[in-house]
């Protein structure tokens, strides 16, 4: 894309994994709809996501499960503008964010920007606790950034300089207690089965310390307190999750009905 001036404008690529994302995708992709380009990189899903996003971009692909890591490091490879956003589908970009971005990258010197985030737990915003002042490292300079090549909790490294932006992205987290439950289970799961492939040993004292810290940590360190009920639910969700990942890496197994499935 160029300007009538001759000069060359930034061009931006949004890229996104999904799976049986119906319900949320679609306005996802409407929030970031003035982009160059969209890549969704799917993993098989059995309901509409694929077909909801191909009515926004015809650059959806059906792609193996692979890891969190891998995953996005292969839909970063199928991008071909100067820029990259990195999102997820219970995310939306907010309409200062989407300004501040066309904005930042007509005029850039750094190669990579980090974004606050908005967060909201069962419907409700949560002030402080495990998210409060979350901010991420999602907006980038093509081929000056990666994903760590991990299963679960993934980071973005960006090499050379990093600035702030103000806009912020909408993260609607478990929306409800069916994907609370579902989403708990599932990162316990990961994060057990690749501790325990790695050697990892642990106790059920163990297990019991690290949940309380877990739960301490988000709703008094953190001062989840003061979100009330959806504080105390987080810090609970916090503690009950890691209680599970280190009870079954006490085990050596994870049970068969909570085996991480090909996504």
């Amino acid at each position: 894309m160029y300007e009538k001036s001759g000069f060359k404008v930034a061009t931006l690529s949004v890229i996104l994994i999904s799976f049986n994302e119906a319900s949320r995708i679609d306005a996802c992709l409407r929030k970031v709809a003035w982009a160059d380009e969209i890549i969704v990189v799917d993993s098989c899903s059995t309901d509409d996501t694929r077909d909801i996003a191909l009515q926004h971009t015809p650059h959806v692909h059906n792609v193996a499960w692979m890891g969190f890591g891998p995953q996005k490091n292969h839909a970063l490879s199928l991008a071909t503008c100067d820029w990259i956003l990195s999102i997820d589908c219970d995310e939306q970009v907010s309409d200062l964010l989407a300004s501040d971005i066309q904005n930042a990258l007509k005029s850039s010197t750094c190669n990579g920007y980090t974004i606050p985030f908005r967060n909201r737990f069962l419907g409700r915003i949560t002030r402080f606790g495990e998210w409060s002042g979350e901010r991420k490292l999602r907006l980038f300079r093509k081929g000056r950034g990666q994903f760590t090549n991990v299963q679960l909790h993934e980071r973005l490294e960006v090499v050379g300089e990093i600035q702030p932006l103000r806009g912020c992205i909408e993260h609607d987290t478990c929306p409800t207690e069916e994907h609370l439950q579902h989403k708990k289970l599932t990162y316990a799961a990961i994060g057990a089965s690749n501790a325990i492939a790695n050697g990892k040993r642990a106790t059920l004292p163990m297990a019991a310390g690290r949940a309380f810290w877990s739960f301490l940590r988000s709703y008094v360190f953190k001062l989840g307190v003061f979100d009330g009920r959806t504080g105390w639910r987080l810090a609970c969700c916090m503690g009950h999750s890691t209680w599970l990942k280190y009870r079954w890496i006490a085990a050596g197994s994870v049970p068969e009905k909570h085996q991480p499935r090909s996504k």
